[in-house]
């Protein structure tokens, strides 16, 4: 109790105070040491926890139940305008039109960067270190630089399987809160 209360408190401070920009849902467990660039469009879901010394640079939806290893970056691949003739980089001002999705269930490992535009599917693992230059099916492993599929959390038949006892699991707790709340 006194450790869910402390997380408030910090969430204040982070993401009221500091990085008031930034959009989160409940039981949002946010490091200190996690950095938000202005100017951006973030929002984060239900359920996300975001390790120590993770930067976000760039426009972000992530879904819930979301684990987001420490040292994780998500960078704009269209950061800075470099193609103008006879325009310094410095001068050439930025892109910014890109975005990166995270759905629901996906797990994000330790040191991890990934670059927009990107989506990475639901129930997806991305191994630590990987670097993420295009979309990641739903269920899929991947690792690596650039990061490739090694393989999938379950087979077809039991993604099907997994889904079904995942709203299965939903629709008891819409129940039991039913019946609480009666």
């Amino acid at each position: 109790m006194i450790k869910a209360f402390l997380n408030r408190i910090r969430n204040l401070l982070i993401f009221k105070i500091r990085y008031p920009w930034v959009k989160f849902g409940k039981n949002m467990h946010c490091q200190w040491s996690a950095k938000f660039s202005k100017g951006r469009s973030m929002n984060f879901g239900n359920n996300v926890g975001i390790g120590y010394s993770c930067l976000f640079q760039c426009n972000i939806t992530v879904g819930n139940h979301v684990l987001i290893g420490s040292s994780s970056a998500f960078i704009n691949s269209d950061d800075h305008t470099y193609d103008k003739i006879g325009v310094l980089i410095w001068d050439s001002g930025r892109g910014d039109q890109y975005k990166t999705v995270i759905n629901d269930d996906v797990w994000i490992g330790h040191g991890v960067i990934i670059m927009t535009p990107c989506r990475i599917g639901r129930g997806a693992i991305v191994a630590a270190g990987s670097v993420v230059t295009k979309d990641v099916p739903p269920y899929a492993i991947v690792g690596g630089v650039p990061a490739k599929i090694l393989k999938y959390r379950f087979s077809p038949g039991n993604i099907v399987l997994h889904e079904n006892l995942l709203v299965k699991q939903n629709l008891m707790k819409r129940e039991n809160r039913t019946i609480i709340n009666q």
